[in-house]
């Protein structure tokens, strides 16, 4: 008895000193994706102790092809076994070769510190898609008619459009003021309709697992036996569809019945067949088609044999109840046209056709990345009755989505629900600008809710059943806005208006919150414009454009990062914007695209290099920068074409420091210059130089040293040239090709690339400090300057980074947020778009800086990173997290009178030096005591009021006097 109580304790113990947990585990980035297409899909996890300084010294994989292997401890898949390394993250399958629509179930042990083994991780799984033709089992591309006679009549269409364009009506040159009635009415012949197919199948045996996959373009929805499959919107995601085309993966075991079954798709246009005519071309772009799908259902069966339902020709199609649907116009619901039932077995296809095959688009490829969702609705804050049937709801902020509508009416009653994000209208707006009020829109209906920062009507049309209660939203459009319009014929009631975000379902990643409420107000403006902008893209904004533009992405993707999980999203964009190349290299300014913008600038698409840049040094995925890296190589040469006559590596340019602000609003409120008077070469050549000294640091990482040592080289010449035109050595200014007085962003860009010589640096500084004490630190700058303004002047004065950062009068966020902002605007006045994410970057200055999270370069996915936090301005406290690829990290710092208390958390795997703002080194306390007597917190230095430490994984506490 005594020994088995001494073996019991022996146990216990043993159970107790084990301190490493594995969980959170995520194959490509994803928790259990279902049909990847990644033969070698990248595994990571999480290690978590109670032990500080503990780390994972080896681990173990498993991967089965079935739940009950992998429950017996056989990886018949992959057995890793025991791995010495301390990686947790972009850990690369090694097992056999993976086969199209394959399960794979998988989990993984470590080792820690002293090489004890955890337990098990829960198990994970993922699966494959298919991965050719074979795969697919014989599904063809089908549409509603045959590809000929549709093209003819599009193609018809467009030269109407064309020939009728409207004068005036930018970004619009087709319909911009028209209701859906009319833009639904006047086209002749009218668009087709949304297309429904259907096939019905039977099952007579026991189902062990059943997986739908599907295309549908340019949006889908799918439905099994009268009920949607999934909860995605707006899917599949946009891309440069005639390069590749995406299939979304549905476990829908659940859904099959025995005996008789349906499956059904219906169809939007989105962005494959847009019907707007925009500046953009996405009406004549190369991948254009009409609405088509491809989907294979595989039902898997207790005998072991698989049956495989198809698209092809024995499906039947019909024109389904959205009548009209374009990303930009809107949509319209004709209620009266639903067929209850189509979606199921038995249902009576009287009058539907065969589906036709048709030619499809480019390559089939897994959507590895989260999906478009709805979210909880928004109650309304204010409802305006205007009588005759019309109805204002405001939701209080501003969001991209769709208004949710429920109603009561006669058939064929109409509602019309408009969207708004500025309406010139005093009542519903009290502060609105004059000039907001001086528009020139004949309608007077539509003048009473236009939106003269965007200028186009956004909108939905819904035709009633005259069947009781009806609730409709978007299916195939999404809109931008604040405000809600809905008129409605005599005899209908409308009932309730809701407004329903959406975006794509990103992580959160990290918080961020202080004790100023201007900063707290500006984080979470700065996180809803974010959101706004995901659409399966990174967009500049959610109503007028709707696009991918560059630089947009990367002055953004830091602060994204910081409170989102964007690895999976930023890794297909980048693809996107790698698939505008041309032959000659350059790329265009957004992605996806047509070729709008093709070759005719480097600081927008110089996203190429520096998005990727970000994977590596957030996520550590090296992989991004591999694929990408003769797309860099081939983006850096191309900027030599537009070199200016004569002058060797000076650029030109077509994009530079956008909307940079004028210093006294004007009467107009068009506060900016779209293009900075001092003119955009100097701009084009510093990003030229930045594109050339990133691309070495990366060719450095990949162990490319002759091409590291060829970039550097290039670089160091773009900057002898960049100085030679553009900086004049007796003032020590910086000037563009246009004469000027002092410009902040010509200055700051070259101070932060590093283009000023050592011996002129403090003069340059010096002059832009002058100029910030001249304007009492209001920017000066638009999107490239501020960038940069923010990347240095916290790192040389933190004292005046957080007075521009918190900056109450115009120019400066403090003014955006003080002005009622609920979103980012693109303009310091909010003259244009007020949901566009670029200003945004401010948030990654609040976990960097204030909370003090930085990343370290070197050793990628933070391996190694620092918390060294700003102790400034009228700030008492900073609590901050971040969900780095290793775990979380905490950094929380609270100073009362000259007291500071600094928390600091370390995941597993990871190393931080950690910087104690401090007036005396040797009197840093960690968790009550002395620095020097605390085992695992190593001193390195003290310097600018700081004393720094390395320490290892673990919580911290550290206390000193400031």
């Amino acid at each position: 008895m005594k020994r088995l109580i001494v073996a019991v304790l022996l146990l216990t113990a043993a159970i107790t000193c084990r301190a490493a947990e594995v969980g959170s585990l995520r194959c490509e980035y994803l928790a259990d994706p279902l049909g990847i297409d990644a033969m070698r899909p990248r595994l990571s996890w999480v290690v978590s102790s109670s032990l500080r300084g503990d780390r994972q010294t080896a681990y173990r994989v498993l991967v089965a092809s079935s739940p009950e292997l992998l429950a017996r401890g056989e990886g018949d898949l992959w057995d890793s076994g025991k791995t010495a390394s301390g990686r947790s993250i972009q850990v690369e399958y090694g097992g056999k070769p993976l086969a199209g629509l394959a399960k794979c179930y998988w989990k993984v042990r470590v080792w820690d510190a002293d090489d004890r083994p955890s337990r098990w991780s829960e198990p994970a799984r993922w699966s494959m898609g298919p991965l050719c033709e074979e795969d697919w089992g014989g599904a063809e591309w089908i549409a509603a008619r045959d590809e000929e006679t549709w093209r003819n009549e599009w193609a018809e269409h467009k030269r109407c459009d064309v020939k009728n364009r409207e004068p005036n009506t930018w970004p619009w040159f087709v319909g911009t003021g028209r209701t859906i009635w009319d833009l639904y009415e006047n086209a002749s012949p009218r668009y087709d309709p949304s297309p429904l197919m259907r096939k019905e199948f039977s099952v007579g045996r026991k189902v062990v697992s059943a997986d739908l996959y599907v295309c549908g373009l340019g949006y889908y929805e799918a439905y099994l036996n009268g009920r949607r499959v999934g909860d995605h919107v707006l899917d599949p995601a946009w891309t440069n569809f005639h390069k590749r085309a995406f299939y979304v993966t549905y476990d829908v075991t659940g859904m099959i019945r025995r005996g008789g079954n349906a499956i059904g798709i219906m169809l939007g246009r989105g962005q494959y067949s847009p019907i707007c005519t925009d500046i953009w071309g996405l009406y004549r772009s190369k991948w254009v088609g009409q609405p088509k799908a491809i989907a294979l259902l595989a039902i898997r069966y207790s005998d072991g044999t698989t049956e495989r339902i198809v698209t092809d020709e024995s499906w039947r199609t019909a024109g389904g109840p959205v009548v009209y649907d374009d990303t930009r116009h809107g949509e319209l619901y004709d209620a009266r046209l639903e067929q209850d039932g189509w979606s199921e077995a038995g249902f009576s296809a009287e009058g539907w056709r065969p589906a036709v095959s048709v030619p499809g688009a480019g390559p089939l490829r897994a959507q590895m990345m989260p999906p478009v969702r709805a979210f909880d609705p928004i109650e309304p804050v204010r409802t305006f009755d205007r009588g005759n049937g019309q109805t204002i709801y405001d939701a209080g902020r501003n969001i991209a989505g769709w208004a949710r509508v429920r109603v009561r009416g006669p058939e064929g009653a109409r509602v019309l629900v408009e969207y708004c994000e500025l309406p010139s209208d005093r009542e519903l707006v009290p502060d609105i600008h004059p000039s907001k009020l001086k528009i020139r829109v004949e309608d007077p209906d539509y003048a009473s809710f236009y939106d003269k920062s965007i200028n186009i009507r956004q909108q939905n049309g819904y035709i009633l059943k005259g069947k009781g209660t009806e609730t409709f939203e978007c299916r195939f459009a999404y809109m931008g806005f604040q405000f809600v319009r809905v008129t409605a014929d005599p005899g209908v009631t409308v009932e309730r208006v809701e407004a329903v975000p959406v975006h794509t379902d990103v992580a959160e990643a990290g918080r961020f919150v202080c004790s100023n409420d201007v900063v707290n107000r500006l984080q979470d403006i700065s996180r809803a414009s974010l959101l706004n902008n995901f659409h399966s893209i990174p967009t500049d904004c959610p109503h007028r454009e709707k696009q991918g533009w560059t630089a947009d992405t990367y002055m953004t993707d830091q602060a994204a990062i910081y409170n989102f999980d964007m690895a999976a999203f930023y890794a297909k964009w980048v693809e996107d914007l790698a698939g505008t190349q041309d032959s000659a290299g350059g790329l265009c300014t957004v992605a996806p695209s047509t070729g709008y913008d093709q070759s005719i600038s480097t600081v927008w698409p110089a996203a190429i290099v520096y998005v990727p840049w970000d994977l590596l040094a957030y996520y550590g995925d090296r992989r991004v920068v591999e694929r990408h890296y003769e797309t860099m190589m081939r983006f850096a040469e191309s900027s030599l074409l537009r070199q200016r006559d004569g002058k060797p590596e000076i650029i030109g340019e077509v994009l530079g420091d956008w909307v940079s602000p004028h210093m006294t609003l004007s009467d107009t409120l068009m506060s900016y210059s779209m293009a900075p008077p001092e003119g955009l070469t100097l701009y084009g050549t510093a990003s030229h130089y930045r594109v050339v000294r990133n691309l070495a640091e990366v060719a450095r990482f990949l162990g490319k040293r002759d091409d590291a040592v060829r970039l550097d080289a290039w670089a160091d010449r773009i900057a002898r040239r960049f100085n030679e035109e553009f900086f004049d050595a007796a003032s020590g200014i910086y000037h563009g090709e246009n004469p000027t007085p002092y410009r902040q962003a010509a200055n700051v860009v070259p101070l932060e690339y590093g283009l000023v010589p050592e011996a002129d640096s403090a003069r340059v500084l010096g002059s832009l400090l002058r100029d910030l004490d001249g304007t009492r630190d209001r920017i000066g700058t638009g999107f490239v300057g501020t960038l940069s303004m923010m990347e240095l002047m916290p790192r040389i004065d933190p004292e005046r980074a957080y007075r521009l950062a918190t900056q109450p009068d115009y120019p400066g966020w403090g003014f955006m947020a003080l002005s009622g902002a609920t979103t980012m605007w693109e303009t310091w006045d909010g003259s244009a778009s007020r949901n566009h994410p670029p200003f945004c970057l401010i948030s990654a200055y609040f976990y960097k800086y204030l909370a003090g999270i930085r990343c370290d370069r070197a050793y990628p996915g933070f391996e190694r990173f620092t918390v060294d936090p700003s102790v400034v301005g009228d700030l008492t406290f900073v609590e901050a997290w971040h969900d780095s690829p290793y775990g979380r990290i905490r950094s929380e710092w609270r100073r009362d009178g000259s007291r500071l208390t600094m928390k600091v958390s370390v995941p597993v795997g990871t190393t931080a030096t950690i910087g104690v703002p401090t007036r005396d080194a040797a009197g840093v306390a960690e968790s009550g005591r002395p620095v020097s007597g605390t085992d695992g917190v190593k001193f390195l230095r003290a310097a600018g009021g700081k004393a720094f430490y390395e320490v290892g994984s673990g919580s911290y506490v550290f206390t000193s006097r400031l």
